[in-house]
């Protein structure tokens, strides 16, 4: 266990999946679940603090991933990429992020997570790709 928040993410894409994975293990620790079955397997043996719903699952998948995760004895907060709150009946814990590139998505991922300002910045700062550059300079 890295000591980061975890944080699920789930879709069917898996060049969207590991694109996040990659965007998002600066500050959480992340699991992919590559649809509503492994979400719910993942879900029922481990507690997550986020789990970021992609909009390529269908509507019936986010409803059922969220009617599950709202049943949990600790629920985690929902990041659903994608419009439809009233569609998916987010909670007031849950939230949706509908534009913005990488940096905002980890910035919200964050902030729902409760990571402070600060140390988001410096988890996202913290480029491995960067560094490599660096040290080769």
């Amino acid at each position: 266990m890295s000591g980061k928040p975890e944080l699920l993410c789930v879709g069917h894409d898996s060049i969207l999946n590991r694109t996040r994975r990659l965007i998002l293990e600066r500050c959480f620790d992340v699991k992919v679940a590559h649809g509503l079955t492994e979400a719910i397997a993942f879900l029922s043996g481990q507690r997550f603090d986020l789990v970021l719903l992609c909009y390529t699952l269908t509507d019936e998948e986010c409803a059922a991933s969220v009617e599950f995760i709202h049943s949990l004895s600790t629920p985690a907060k929902i990041l659903a990429l994608a419009q439809g709150r009233d569609r998916l009946l987010l909670s007031p814990q849950d939230e949706e992020f509908v534009s913005g590139g990488p940096a905002e998505l980890l910035k919200k991922a964050a902030a729902m997570a409760g990571i402070p300002t600060g140390k988001a910045e410096q988890c996202a700062a913290d480029d491995p790709v960067r560094k490599a550059e660096q040290q080769t300079e």
